[in-house]
């Protein structure tokens, strides 16, 4: 009887143990002034300023200070340590995480990419594959009258006017999606040029090449017959800029715009399935509705941090972020045509946002 009392008792204060939850690390208002340094992602670049002014407003002593230049120096500075935070729409590869345990990709928004041209007469919303997106960039449909897009585009007249595909010369997380979706649609391009934020691209006579989203727009707008991928955090200045926009054949076999319906479409699709890791591909998910070209904005931080300060300060800002309440506000999200983290995915955010410790 002893014995069975005793093993009882152990029992329970297991079963107590196993309920009690670890508690959170602390967040607030640093005691001092701090700054969060950013670099990376033209795409996620508009809303981080747009949540700069926002998050000083509600911690005084939290600055964030935000930068472009291309997801793939976001992930450069955040593993040599040379900014707090790396902007990426790209979640680090297999090897970086390897090589580099103790980094993680933190997500705080959702994205989608555009696929825009400037073609003289076009209407606009004219309706590509990625397969016939993938055969433009190979060079081998060079003509805006080739039959391949007149298939696509039935009673639409376009002009023999050749086409120049503009892709990122700057190590990009928009390249990243962009010939994620291609290899996803394009068996040649897979076995080929693959995915990744550089790719070696096929050699096409009049191709052109832009720095950053921004310079998409630039060089895109100033070249008659251009076809370029851009963020959707841009998109307004682009079409405000002239250039007009595609629309997209998913997996389902429907062409969609990326708007806040079709992206939520694509998370509601794929979200479910993200792991631990939070290294998740929302492109060319399933359903009649989902725009193929969907992705989760990542920040990439380092768990161990120099200070306690600076860590508490990382988990603040993280906190305040992905809360719809405070940064992930519906006016925040609009104001780049990005979209609320789904509710699936927030446990697992603030799961890494614990791990960040100094």
């Amino acid at each position: 009887m002893a014995g069975l009392l005793i093993l009882g008792s152990f029992g329970g204060n297991v079963a107590l143990a196993k309920s009690k939850k670890p508690k959170a690390l602390p967040t607030g208002n640093p005691s001092s002034p701090i700054t969060l340094t950013e670099a990376g992602s033209t795409l996620l670049y508009p809303y981080l300023e747009v949540l700069a002014p926002q998050v000083t407003s509600a911690y005084p002593h939290l600055t964030l200070s935000p930068a472009a230049g291309g997801s793939g120096l976001g992930i450069a500075d955040a593993i040599g340590s040379l900014t707090t935070l790396g902007g990426s729409d790209a979640y680090l590869s297999a090897a970086d995480a390897l090589a580099n345990p103790g980094l993680m990709n933190v997500p705080i928004a959702i994205s989608a990419q555009a696929v825009d041209y400037n073609v003289p007469g076009a209407p606009s919303y004219l309706k590509f594959t990625g397969n016939v997106l993938a055969e433009i960039y190979q060079g081998k449909i060079t003509n805006w009258d080739a039959s391949q897009i007149a298939h696509l585009n039935p009673g639409v007249t376009l002009p023999n006017l050749a086409i120049v595909p503009v892709r990122r010369v700057d190590s990009s997380g928009d390249t990243f999606i962009f010939t994620s979706f291609l290899t996803a649609t394009n068996k040649a391009w897979a076995n080929g040029p693959s995915e990744g934020t550089t790719v070696t691209w096929p050699a096409v006579s009049n191709e052109l090449t832009a720095e950053g989203n921004p310079g998409m727009i630039t060089v895109c707008t100033a070249t008659p017959g251009c076809i370029a991928y851009i963020g959707v955090s841009v998109e307004n200045q682009a079409i405000e800029a002239g250039l007009k926009e595609s629309l997209l054949q998913n997996k389902s076999g429907k062409f969609v715009r990326p708007i806040e319906s079709t992206i939520t479409a694509a998370v509601a699709a794929g979200a479910g399935s993200t792991p631990a890791n939070l290294t998740q591909s929302l492109i060319y998910e399933k359903g009649a509705k989902a725009y193929p070209i969907v992705n989760f904005e990542y920040l990439i931080v380092q768990k161990k941090q120099k200070t306690k300060a600076l860590a508490e300060a990382i988990r603040t800002f993280f906190s305040w972020a992905i809360k719809t309440s405070a940064g992930a506000t519906p006016d925040n999200l609009t104001a780049v045509d990005f979209v609320a983290m789904p509710a699936v995915v927030i446990p697992k955010v603030e799961a890494a946002i614990q791990k960040i410790t100094g």
